[in-house]
């Protein structure tokens, strides 16, 4: 599969700056390199989405209201939409710059104590769980 060139990627950016504005102290994902270097990124762990994105952005050729474009392009081409979405969406939220604004440090290794219990079990969540007992559905043939 050919790689996307820079025009679809400069379509990317227009599209997704119209999908995720810049506000309250957050970024516009065209100042966050998501045509670029988050594109590889995202599409490095899925390049399952390359083809419905190329088809996506080769028919955002002259977009003027990213919403309203992104809106006819959901109801006729599903995969296309999809896979655009996800693009943005995980390019975005993955940049570093995008995490710490918003005080996510990413995935960090939490020590596990055999001793005690997690704190879901503490806080109650499962009470009503406990409460109701076991369910359970016989499989067929059981």
């Amino acid at each position: 599969m050919k790689p996307i060139d820079e025009t679809l990627r400069e379509r990317l950016a227009r599209v997704a700056d119209g999908l995720i504005p810049e506000a309250d102290g957050m970024p516009a994902p065209s100042s966050v390199d998501i045509g670029g270097r988050q594109l590889d990124v995202v599409l490095g762990s899925r390049p399952d989405l390359a083809g419905d994105l190329r088809r996506a952005l080769e028919a955002a050729d002259d977009v003027k209201v990213p919403i309203g474009w992104l809106e006819a392009l959901r109801t006729g081409d599903a995969a296309g939409y999809e896979a655009l979405v996800t693009v943005v969406v995980a390019g975005y939220y993955m940049h570093p710059d995008v995490k710490r604004l918003l005080g996510y440090p990413g995935q960090v290794p939490e020590p596990v104590s055999v001793d005690g219990f997690a704190d879901y079990m503490n806080a109650g969540l499962l009470e009503r769980v406990y409460d109701r007992g076991p369910i359970y559905r016989p499989t067929p043939g059981g």
